[in-house]
């Protein structure tokens, strides 16, 4: 197992970027629309009969001979759903299976450290949970880094349908989008309730971007085991390039015609850049 001590201390002092603001009923560290009791001060606002007498700013009243009670921004929850790929064409190439266990980790991880909501679940398997709060965070971290779970789905937009089921104010997708786009639009259109923010975030191997191989290899489906005999000269490596280009250009452009965020992450990026670079210039780490 890796030292992540150094990451972890390092997330502690990320947060996720939510555009909605925290709408919760528990309390978190969140800013919410709702006035409430924390200690960050919002506004002032004329008293009135009913109000708390003891919010009346005095000092106030003596400078304007008017009472005013101070109001404070409530501090809110929001709730995060992360869905990780963990089909077969996923855990096909170690690196990428690797380094995607860990993004879903961290963002797990720094989720629950900010006292919000998390539902997990590894798409395909029969690993799903819902925790909150900071008391979770290292176990749920290493939980996932550790996912072990036999693949009983092949198909990730499938199975991804039929897992969600109730809205949440961030969802996020970590796959390599390798699947046809018409999934994909039909997943993305059940996945649009209300006012949620909607990140895909399609992690590559280097392996699958630019391939090494040349000669006559046999390939195997990662889906259904099939194995096809092809002859790997530059001509069908160009091809091959071209159409994978096109393929997440037009899953870019699909998930921008939703309202989805896209970030495309190659594995040869460590975790720590990832989350404290990458992430962060995307807009979805602070």
């Amino acid at each position: 197992m890796k030292d992540y001590h150094s990451l972890l201390a390092r997330m502690n002092r990320k947060s996720l970027l939510v555009s909605t603001k925290g709408a919760g009923m528990q309390n978190g560290r969140r800013k919410s629309h709702i006035h409430g009791t924390s200690l960050d001060f919002a506004d002032y606002k004329i008293y009135h009969p009913g109000d708390d007498i003891r919010q009346i700013d005095w000092n106030v009243y003596g400078r304007t001979n008017k009472p005013y009670i101070k109001r404070f921004q409530d501090e809110k929850e929001i709730s995060v759903s992360i869905f990780l790929d963990a089909t077969s064409s996923m855990k096909q190439i170690h690196s990428k299976w690797e380094l995607a266990r860990e993004l879903a980790a961290s963002l797990a991880y720094i989720t629950l450290s900010h006292e919000d909501r998390l539902s997990f679940a590894a798409i395909s398997t029969k690993l799903a949970f819902h925790r909150k709060g900071s008391v979770h965070n290292k176990r749920t971290f290493y939980e996932i880094v550790g996912v072990k779970e036999k693949t009983v789905n092949e198909s990730f937009t499938q199975s991804l349908r039929s897992t969600i089921i109730t809205p949440t104010q961030m969802i996020i997708l970590i796959t390599d989008g390798l699947e046809k786009l018409s999934l994909f639009e039909e997943s993305f259109k059940r996945l649009k309730y209300r006012n949620q923010q909607i990140w895909l975030i399609q992690l590559l191997s280097e392996r699958e971007i630019n391939p090494a191989f040349s000669g006559d290899i046999q390939l195997v489906d990662s889906e259904n085991g099939k194995m096809v005999d092809v002859s790997l000269n530059t001509s069908i490596k160009n091809l091959y390039k071209n159409r994978l280009d096109q393929h997440n250009q037009e899953l870019e452009i699909l998930c921008g015609t939703h309202g989805i965020r896209y970030c495309q992450i190659s594995d040869k990026l460590d975790i720590q850049t990832i989350i404290l670079r990458e992430l962060a210039f995307a807009g979805l780490v602070q």
